[in-house]
């Protein structure tokens, strides 16, 4: 019965024809196993064991088994996920985006600097490489990431950059030199909770509290922004209604994703130290979301509103498949004036490498456009 089943696999895989045949004829094999066969063809590969086909099927992507409103409910909470896995950033440190906005100008002009002055770009590429792992400027047990190299190095090849048209970069390099290199500059990340007040009857000055990070508030509008957006697409599903005094059956926004959503706007309403104090902040980052991020944002909306801080490693950040917007005039325009709105939503191939796809991903969370191609 084994051999039976192993023959019939093997017919099935279309593979038979690559073996040539024994001496002595095998004996006959089941009915759907008796199919029949080519001549057989000398192969270099006849060896090998054979490869089962693919299954079509099994390979279909799941997105594009999404009726038109869930591809753009999924799009828009991708979107409002990358932007807050980009307002996350500021919890780390005040300074965290001047940081990565620096070095990333200065590797942006690798190409035209001379090989002399490129010593210190390996270790920026991978200052930011676990500046992105890390989600900011310490790691997962606090200590704060320090860039490899020399000030000299780096000294060098912003002066050359200057050459090449990215000016300023040496004076901006300049006032995060401490930050960069020297382990006792802000060693600690910041708590953002509001100093104890001096001791009764002591003249001590009180000391002044934090202040939000700033594009903090900018950055914020954005996230809300894309919440807002994905409101438009909620799923609609049989519900429960009372309709004059009657109880009946309407397909109406489903009240869970609605309440979900509600709730994400609420809670971006508070004021910005409220938030970066807030337990339920950790959740905006990419590494909690994991693999679908709009998805387990919208899911983890009441932790996040309800201040419940995630247990457990952030873990790591990982390829995503990247989504595409298709943007067409609305049919509603009046006159001229054309509106444009989101057609439809396409999946893409994930990006070569994580350098690339965060790099695609700031962009795309700092922005309130749809960036269509």
């Amino acid at each position: 019965m084994h051999q039976s089943w192993v023959l019939a696999v093997i017919v099935g895989s279309g593979l038979l024809a690559q073996t040539p045949p024994p001496a002595p004829p095998p004996p006959p094999a089941p009915a759907e196993a008796q199919v029949p066969q080519p001549e057989p063809k000398p192969d270099a590969k006849a060896d090998l064991p054979p490869v089962p086909k693919p299954d079509v099927q099994a390979e279909a992507k799941p997105f594009d088994q999404l009726r038109p409103s869930q591809r753009k409910l999924a799009y828009t909470l991708h979107r409002a996920a990358l932007s807050a896995h980009e307002l996350g950033y500021y919890r780390s440190h005040p300074r965290v985006l001047e940081v990565r906005e620096t070095l990333e100008s200065l590797v942006a002009v690798k190409a035209d600097l001379p090989e002399k002055a490129r010593a210190a770009l390996p270790a920026v590429d991978a200052y930011l490489a676990k500046l992105r792992a890390n989600h900011g400027l310490y790691d997962v047990e606090g200590k704060k990431t320090l860039l490899e190299g020399s000030w000299k190095d780096l000294q060098t090849a912003a002066r050359a950059a200057a050459k090449a048209g990215a000016k300023g970069l040496e004076p901006r390099l300049l006032k995060l030199k401490g930050l960069l290199f020297d382990a006792k500059v802000d060693a600690a990340a910041p708590s953002w909770a509001a100093p104890e007040p001096p001791a009764k009857g002591k003249k001590a000055k009180a000391v002044k509290g934090p202040k939000a990070p700033e594009g903090f508030a900018a950055q914020k509008a954005i996230t809300a922004l894309w919440v807002k957006r994905a409101q438009a697409w909620i799923e609609n599903t049989p519900q429960e209604v009372e309709v004059k005094g009657e109880t009946k059956v309407r397909r109406v926004p489903d009240p869970a994703q609605t309440k979900a959503l509600n709730a994400l706007l609420i809670w971006l309403e508070n004021e910005d130290l409220d938030l970066l104090r807030d337990p339920g902040f950790a959740w905006l980052d990419l590494r909690r979301l994991g693999a679908a991020p709009g998805a387990a944002l919208l899911a983890h909306a009441n932790d996040i509103a309800t201040s419940k801080a995630p247990e457990g490693p952030a873990g790591e950040l990982a390829l995503l498949p990247a989504y595409e917007p298709v943007i067409a005039d609305s049919k509603f325009s009046k006159g001229e004036e054309k509106r444009p709105v989101l057609s439809e939503v396409k999946q893409g191939a994930p990006a070569v490498d994580l350098a690339a796809q965060m790099a695609a991903f700031q962009k795309l969370a700092r922005s309130r456009e749809f960036d269509a191609k």
